[in-house]
């Protein structure tokens, strides 16, 4: 039988600002879903982890580079790389602490990799069931055995965005990101959108609109990202009884939904060419996987009457997987710099929240 064990990475180039920008995304081994859907749940979750921090921490960066707001009919065309970076306790997490119905075979030890993470020796998961052949005769039968997936090894995710804002009335202008579903080849396909804006609040305090280089404004931001990977999971060889012998397995695609939103207080402080801006506020995020198609969970024939009792088959399983994470009003706190060239601009800055993250982007800029 065929087993295709899946640790695939995408490869999007994204024409944004006139620049073709790789975007990967790593998907992890399915490999999981052998063993039984309860400890697949346990598994991902662990493994993912720092993905979803690291993907919801770039999507609530790079939404501003400084706080006065565009006016009327203002606008600006913004490109900003955003990459957060996992911390070193991301990069693995301990099969011991997890309620897991399998049995780990800790040699060299229970640590696994996340997929920040990465390990050449790696724990392995049993999963067995205790028969009565007979007369008493008690035996165990292993139906499934798997070695916790590798890591993908880099604990950062650098994520492109193209942005238009667009000055109103009143001190506020509004922002959108938008990349339309772009497949690649056969692996599949990725999007982006987001809506945002910012409000000036200097406008309404007479002191403060006596300070001409400091503008102060309240600032708020929602992207998602879609993304929909085709992988193929076939019965594993330890399979002895194929029901299915002929079953075509091509419906099989994991599903990531991450969305983020931000809502932050903001200032600048501009000097001739160079602005100076920082922030503090809240940032949430949650990420959503589905494993959706029909897969193979191995088990084992309990039909005493049959003549393959005790043997190992596989029953399927259809959208096995729905997993979610989130987090919640987690403090934001970002420091940057803007240096303004005519209607060009550039920018960087550094930003705390899941993760820490920076951001890197080039704009044309009417105020």
């Amino acid at each position: 039988m065929k087993r295709n064990t899946i640790k695939a990475s995408i490869i999007l180039s994204l024409l944004t600002g006139g620049l073709w920008i790789p975007l990967f995304s790593q998907i992890p081994s399915p490999e999981f879903i052998y063993g039984g859907i309860e400890d697949a749940e346990v598994l991902l979750q662990e493994y993912l982890k720092p993905f979803a921090n690291i993907i919801g921490s770039d999507l609530n960066a790079g939404w501003y580079n400084t706080a006065k707001p565009h006016e009327l009919g203002g606008l600006d065309i913004t490109a900003t790389v955003s990459w957060a970076k996992a911390p070193a306790s991301a990069l693995s997490y301990d099969l011991a602490t997890l309620n897991l119905n399998g049995t780990i075979e800790a040699n060299p030890g229970t640590i696994a990799p996340t997929i920040a993470g990465q390990q050449e020796n790696r724990p392995e998961l049993s999963y067995s069931q205790m028969l009565d052949m007979g007369g008493g005769n008690m035996q165990e039968v292993v139906y499934s055995r798997i070695t916790v997936p590798d890591g993908a090894g880099y604990d950062y995710f650098p994520l492109p965005m193209a942005q238009l804002t667009v000055g109103l009335p009143f001190g506020t202008d509004v922002s959108a990101r938008f990349i339309p579903m772009i497949g690649y080849k056969d692996y599949g396909e990725i999007g982006l959108w987001g809506v945002g804006g910012k409000h000036s609040i200097s406008q309404w305090l007479p002191f403060l609109k006596e300070l001409k280089f400091l503008d102060i404004s309240a600032q708020g931001g929602y992207t998602k990202v879609s993304s929909s990977v085709h992988v193929v999971v076939e019965p594993q060889d330890l399979v002895e009884v194929d029901n299915y012998p002929d079953y075509n397995w091509d419906d099989q695609f994991i599903t990531l939904k991450v969305e983020g939103w931000t809502l932050n207080l903001i200032a600048s402080q501009t000097f001739s060419v160079i602005t100076f801006y920082e922030g503090i506020g809240y940032a949430s995020s949650n990420v959503q996987l589905l494993m959706e198609g029909h897969y193979p969970i191995n088990t084992v024939i309990l039909d005493e009457s049959s003549a393959d009792f005790g043997k190992v088959t596989y029953e399927i399983a259809e959208n096995p997987i729905d997993l979610s994470y989130v987090n919640y009003n987690n403090l934001r706190v970002n420091v940057g710099a803007r240096l303004k060239l005519g209607v060009l601009t550039l920018h960087y800055d550094f930003t705390y929240t899941l993760y820490a993250t920076q951001s890197v982007g080039i704009g044309i800029s009417f105020r």
